[in-house]
């Protein structure tokens, strides 16, 4: 495989989301050229609770890079913090809810992969 295979964060321009800055970094839309994962980062605002969404087929990794917050599954809370690390099945509703006072900040990974936002609509 020729070419560049390394890119820095700042390389991909943050999309508003609801509730949240979201920068897709590798996908198949974007970096690559990944064809089956997606994976990136999100900041959430302080004392903001983004709202529930589903992946209808994919699988979501996240790990919680700074902040304090709860991720939700079917509206049923779970405490975040840094060093959490929080597994997605595909067909389950979730939010994250920012707790503090600074970015609540994390990576995440989807299989396969998705397009940026897709989800937001009801749509995978």
């Amino acid at each position: 495989m020729a070419g560049k295979h390394t890119i820095h964060e700042r390389e991909q321009e943050a999309v508003q989301l609801p509730g949240r800055a979201h920068k897709m970094i590798i996908s198949p839309d974007h970096f690559g050229p990944s064809r089956y994962m997606a994976f990136g980062v999100a900041d959430f605002p302080a004392r903001k609770h983004a709202p529930g969404h589903v992946h209808l087929q994919e699988e979501e990794i996240l790990y919680v890079l700074s902040g304090h917050g709860a991720i939700y599954f079917n509206g049923e809370p779970e405490e975040i913090e840094p060093g959490t690390c929080i597994y997605v099945p595909p067909g389950i509703e979730h939010s994250i809810e920012n707790v503090g006072d600074s970015v609540l900040k994390v990576v995440y990974v989807f299989s396969p992969a998705v397009k940026q936002g897709s989800y937001d609509r009801g749509q995978s």
